[in-house]
């Protein structure tokens, strides 16, 4: 069977020969009605979902033979009205008229006649027009492109949300002649009262229920495509438990419950059609407003390692007062590694889901601090060449020819900057690299651990490279990584010249 890579209507995909992940179970919760929203991010099968959605409730039953809903389900027909955001108009044209140009395509498609004075009522009319039929099921995909489009521009930005909100409010006055409504986005919009008439939403997103409807479990992955990961691991030439490490590591581990792990569709069917760990999911789509606000913000890179969160940062957004934290979860780069329950409200721990997307995000924030595009991956390759070869003046040659790159005014004489930007660099690299490590003795500025070798950081703003040396044998860091050889590196940056100005390192042999 083929790979469906890019392909997200469920009909195409069954009767085109392609591998379909059986996900019906999951949806079960949908299929009996009511009123919900539902987010994950881009190119996790939302779309898919909702087109699965649509063949079952249009009553197609032979496209589902072999899968569980198949016996589970009456397949009686529904009217659906399935609304594409991404094919509504709102960049060349305004939003209201894009709104009713889609509308009116889709008023035709039924052979229907709706009001042209406005989306709302256009709107009410289709929905209404449907219902003659019986109990109308409406499925709104990407609910909030023409908001995320314009995310740069306040004023577009204000108009869409109060038609948005115009044309969603119609909703729930229209309840009795609606079995059931599914709103799919990235971000769940808050603050705004884009939803404040549709009261009755479910936010369906961190529900438990939901945790395996998007995304591939590794069980799922050995049954379904069997014959592809035997192919890659014979092209990799890796055997079973170390290939499957790899991609735990490259593409595992998204979470909206804090247990239920699962792999990006996306980055596993590209992965397969072409066997090599890099960043596909990633390479999709370059976030950056996101990696602006970041910046703007003035995150550390390694804080998204371990970010606590209470509930409210992760679900809502306010498009007024922009949460790096709120977007960058609900886009991906953020997932959930446990859930606290205290008196004073639930706690989200979350960390970088994977290595495709901690490393692809590090890159493109190196990227947007030195103000050249791409140059994260040159530097990466010969940043690992230098360490390889223990080259250290190759090595910080690079460090400060990247550094003099920076564009003076947003160069802050503080030593977090400094070590926000080793932590990029060394990022690059694709080696495991992690920062302010946390020991029994104090916490490590950067470490590079590899099977049988580690190399330790400590960084010095305006100090000596000898007094960072001395932090690391003093502190005993060394000691975490006993059985291996560890390189310890002193390293001074002086804020003057916004370089490197030393350097020195020694070796800790395994039993010295």
């Amino acid at each position: 069977m083929q790979l469906p890579i890019g392909i997200q209507d469920f009909q195409k995909l069954r009767e085109g020969g392609y591998v379909y992940v059986d996900k019906t179970q999951h949806m079960m919760p949908f299929v009996q009605g009511g009123y919900y929203f539902f987010s994950r991010p881009r190119h996790f099968g939302k779309s898919l979902t909702i087109s699965t959605l649509k063949a079952l409730f249009e009553g197609k039953k032979h496209l589902f033979e072999g899968l569980w809903i198949h016996d589970q389900h009456d397949f009686e027909s529904h009217p659906v009205l399935h609304l594409n955001f991404p094919g509504v108009e709102s960049l060349e044209l305004p939003l209201s008229v894009g709104l009713m140009l889609y509308f009116q395509e889709q008023a035709a498609r039924f052979g229907l006649t709706i009001s042209n004075r406005s989306a709302r009522l256009a709107f009410r009319d289709l929905i209404l027009g449907l219902s003659k039929q019986g109990k109308v099921v409406l499925l709104i995909d990407e609910y909030d492109k023409p908001l995320v489009d314009f995310l740069e521009s306040p004023q577009k930005l204000k108009e869409h949300q109060d038609l948005l909100k115009s044309v969603y409010g119609s909703i729930k006055e229209l309840d009795e002649h609606l079995h059931l409504v599914i709103l799919t986005g990235v971000s769940r919009f808050g603050k705004l009262s884009l939803f404040s008439d549709l009261n009755n939403l479910y936010d369906a997103t961190l529900d438990p229920r939901f945790s395996e409807l998007c995304g591939y479990t590794r069980e799922e992955l050995q049954r379904d495509f069997a014959q592809y990961h035997g192919r890659a691991q014979e092209q990799l030439k890796m055997e079973h438990e170390s290939y499957w490490e790899m991609l735990r590591r490259w593409y595992n581990g998204y979470s909206w419950d804090g247990q239920c792990k699962v792999y990006c569709p996306f980055s596993m069917l590209v992965f397969l059609q072409n066997p090599g760990f890099k960043g596909f999911w990633y390479e999709t789509g370059t976030p950056t407003f996101l990696l602006k606000l970041v910046k703007q913000e003035g995150y550390t890179p390694f804080e998204f390692e371990h970010f606590t969160a209470p509930g409210s940062t992760l679900t809502t957004a306010n498009l007024e007062f922009l949460s790096p934290i709120s977007l960058m979860f609900q886009t991906g780069y953020l997932t959930i590694k446990n859930i606290e329950h205290t008196a004073g409200g639930t706690l989200y721990d979350l960390t970088y889901p994977n290595e495709e997307v901690r490393q692809a995000f590090s890159q493109g924030l190196l990227n947007e601090y030195i103000q050249r595009p791409q140059y994260s991956e040159i530097l990466g390759a010969r940043l690992q060449t230098a360490l390889e070869k223990q080259n250290w003046e190759a090595f910080f040659a690079q460090v400060n020819t990247t550094l003099a790159g920076v564009p003076y005014e947003i160069f802050p004489r503080k030593e977090a900057f400094f070590n926000s930007l080793m932590h990029l660099m060394l990022m690059s690299t694709g080696l495991p690299t992690l920062s302010q490590v946390q020991t029994s003795k104090g916490r490590m500025d950067t470490v590079i651990a590899l099977e049988k070798q580690v190399f330790i950081f400590e960084f010095q703003l305006d100090g000596t490279a000898q007094e960072a040396l001395e932090q690391i044998k003093s502190a005993g860091y060394g000691e975490k990584y006993l059985g291996k050889q560890a390189l310890m590196v002193g390293v001074n940056f002086d804020s003057v010249s916004k370089s490197v100005s030393e350097w020195v390192t020694e070796t800790l042999v395994p039993g010295s």
